[in-house]
């Protein structure tokens, strides 16, 4: 509104220009001296006013979101758009395991039923560094859940704390692209890959390909518990992945074997739980190597 003030008080002063040039009286030489000293000092307030116009509106300009700011010059008295501890652009991506669920429907007759089946795939799972106004954006290819969006917002605070970085003027954008098998992304396994990711962008530190991982993540950069870690490690396999990282919590796996007994004459076979541990099941069974974190510390020995 301020500056709609200033145009409207630049266009007065133009109209009492015209007035004194074309309407006003000249009685004599000593009143045409003083209109002339008038016009100069109302020409003077017109780049005045002019100026302030124009300033104004590079102020709207800069703070425009459309704007690239890394293209505007720097105003007088305003601040600067890179300060001390601000992050520069950058990127890293990095392959996550997913558990994928399918629906089939198996005639059982008279009857047809639904029977869901799970299986491991690999998403994708960039994230950028941009100027903006400290927002953690997500865009997905399949659908997001609430879950996953928390995780990414989760994943950017516990980066921002480990790194020490001023994020206030940046974007952090988290890009997920998943093959046609997967509809849905959610769930808070991905959130220590994001974490992940993003120090190596704040530290500029390269990312190792060859390694995945899954684990949730805390505010205080704890790894947690997930689920599918067998489907998660043979998906990882199947895609060339050398490593895996797992949550310690996830140490020990649950295995059914067969128990047959016989009662009373009946030969009967039950499943009986039994606890091994995980990694020497996937490394002998699958043929990936794993190792288990408990922090982003351990995380990030592995990934840079």
């Amino acid at each position: 509104m301020k500056y709609h003030a200033l145009i409207i008080l630049l266009a007065a002063s133009v109209l009492v220009n015209v007035y004194f040039l074309g309407v006003a009286p000249v009685s004599s030489g000593t009143d045409l001296r003083e209109l002339q000293n008038r016009i100069l000092t109302l020409e003077q307030e017109n780049a005045d006013l002019l100026a302030r116009v124009q300033q104004g509106s590079m102020t709207v300009q800069e703070v425009s979101p459309e704007t690239d700011l890394s293209t505007l010059p720097a105003q007088a008295g305003a601040p600067a758009v890179t300060e001390p501890g601000s992050v520069i652009d950058g990127g890293a991506t990095l392959q996550a395991p997913v558990i994928v669920q399918q629906i089939e429907y198996v005639r059982d007759y008279p009857f047809i039923r639904q029977q869901v089946t799970e299986g491991g795939s690999l998403v994708n799972i960039s994230v950028e560094v941009v100027p903006g106004k400290g927002r953690v954006l997500v865009q997905t290819t399949p659908l997001m859940g609430v879950v996953f969006q928390d995780a990414a917002n989760t994943a950017v605070s516990v980066a921002r704390e480990q790194s020490d970085a001023n994020l206030s003027g940046n974007d952090v954008i988290f890009s997920v692209v998943a093959d046609s098998a997967v509809s849905e992304i959610d769930g808070p396994s991905a959130g220590a890959l994001m974490t992940a990711l993003l120090l190596a962008v704040l530290e500029d530190r390269p990312v190792n390909g060859s390694v995945t991982l899954t684990g949730t993540i805390d505010e205080q950069g704890r790894v947690g518990e997930v689920g599918g870690v067998v489907e998660k490690a043979k998906a990882a396999k199947a895609n060339g992945k050398d490593l895996i990282l797992l949550p310690h919590e996830n140490s020990r796996y649950i295995q059914y074997r067969d128990v047959v007994r016989t009662i009373a004459g009946l030969r009967l076979t039950f499943k009986q739980p039994e606890q091994i541990d995980t990694k020497e099941y996937i490394e002998e069974e699958i043929g990936i190597r794993v190792e288990y974190v408990d922090g982003i510390d351990d995380v990030m020995l592995y990934i840079t």
